[in-house]
This record gives structure tokens, sequence and C-alpha cells, in this order.
């Protein structure tokens, strides 16, 4: 590979950066919101925080590697595998470590929770439906509006 810049532009390279981090942000609120509640000690905190900051730029450099060192079929065969363990990984959490407690405290309506994650779940999908042929640099951008212009004639 000639490297990144050749097939990626600025804007597509601080699209990916600005990802990475809004994700990485929010997960470690999450895992931090999570220590605390389950009242760890701070050497656990510390450990496990810590573990978790050594992890994404570990996991990015392993993906750099792949990248640049395997042929297209291989590279192929490991992305599959890499994304079905993602998958897998992101169901367990989702479905066993958050979702399940969720229903198991009874003091909030169980039909409002379901009606939440079934409206949260089809809104994702429309979603995911709507933009999935739209690069995601053109998604991104979607988001962003021009600046408001100064009102006349008032």
């Amino acid at each position: 590979s000639s490297g990144i810049n050749a097939e990626y532009g600025v804007e597509d390279l601080i699209t990916l950066f600005l990802s990475v981090i809004i994700h990485e942000v929010c997960l470690a609120f999450a895992l931090g919101l999570k220590l605390f509640v389950d009242k760890h000690t701070l050497r656990q905190f510390i450990t496990s925080l810590s573990i978790f900051v050594i992890s994404c730029p570990v996991g990015i450099v392993i993906g750099m590697a792949v990248v640049q060192n395997f042929t297209d079929v291989t590279l192929t065969k490991v992305v599959f595998v890499l994304k079905a363990l993602a998958t897998g990984t992101f169901i367990q959490v989702t479905f066993l470590e958050i979702v399940a407690p969720e229903f198991a405290h009874r003091h909030i309506n169980q039909l409002y929770k379901m009606a939440m994650l079934t409206f949260g779940l089809i809104f994702i999908s429309i979603v995911m439906y709507l933009i999935h042929d739209m690069p995601v640099t053109d998604f991104c951008k979607s988001f962003v509006t021009k600046p408001l212009e100064p009102a006349t004639g008032l």
C-alpha cells in the first residue's frame, strides 16, 4: 500500500479521527460510570481504564499491520473474521450486559421499556437503510449546516 494519504483525503481522515474520538469518549464515560456504580477499588478502576486506554491505539496498529501485510484475499478473510467477532461482542454486550439488567428492574413499566427498545431498533434500521449507499463523509457532511445568514428586511 502506498500510504493512507494516497487513498483518502484529509477530510476522510478528519472524519475517521473524530468518529474514533467520539466513540472512545462515550465508551470511556460508560466504563467509568459502570466501575463507579459497581464500587470497584481505586486500583481496579485505574487498571481497567489503563487497559481501555491502551487497547484503542493497539487495535489501530494491528489494523494497519493487517491492511499493509496481507494480500487482498487474505485481507478479506481477516476482515470477515474480525467483523464477525466485533458483531458477536456487540450483541453479547448489548443484550446480556445492558438490556437484560434493565428488564430485571421491575420499578419501571416493562411494556414501556420494550416499546423504547423496539422504537430504537426501528429508528436505527431506517437510518441505516437511508444511508447505506452514502459514503461516510457525505453522511457526516449532511449534518453540517451553513452559518446563519443575517436577517434582512425585518
